[in-house]
């Protein structure tokens, strides 16, 4: 089981950092997909929002499966972290997300700053762990 953790934990390094790079993207995309709205189409309707929205699907799967390697660790810091990330990736984003209620919507961005920086804690975290696996750690509980 040690290969699996060792593994695991190297993909989870590479697989958050890398989210963390694809959240400053998303907030590119973001200002880039609204200030590219043309006319009086729905909001849902904006193509210019379309790489906004692919991202943030790729975000939100990459989240849910590092979380499944923070299982795979079982290091229990790393899996309540990552579910709070996977959590407001995957769902806190999708309810914020609707122009119905833009009082509602107005958390979106707030909770996409909120993915940055966990996701840029967690990767500061195991970048300075220096390749060595969480559990592997003098903590017992991870």
């Amino acid at each position: 089981m040690d290969g699996v953790r060792k593994l695991s934990w190297q993909v989870y390094r590479v697989l958050i950092a890398a989210i963390a790079v694809a959240c400053v993207v998303q907030i590119f995309l973001a200002g880039r997909g609204v200030f590219g709205i043309r006319g009086a189409t729905k909001l849902d309707d904006q193509h210019s929002l379309n790489a906004h929205r692919d991202l943030g699907e790729i975000i939100a799967i990459a989240a849910i499966v590092a979380l499944l390697l923070a299982l795979l660790m079982w290091s229990k810091r790393l899996i309540a972290w990552t579910f709070v990330l996977a959590l407001l990736a995957e769902v806190v984003q999708h309810a914020t997300a609707l122009p119905k209620h833009p009082w509602v919507s107005g958390l979106h961005p707030v909770s996409g700053v909120a993915i940055l920086g966990i996701s840029a804690y967690l990767a500061h975290s195991a970048w300075a762990a220096r390749g060595t696996p969480v559990r592997a750690t003098a903590d017992p509980d991870g």
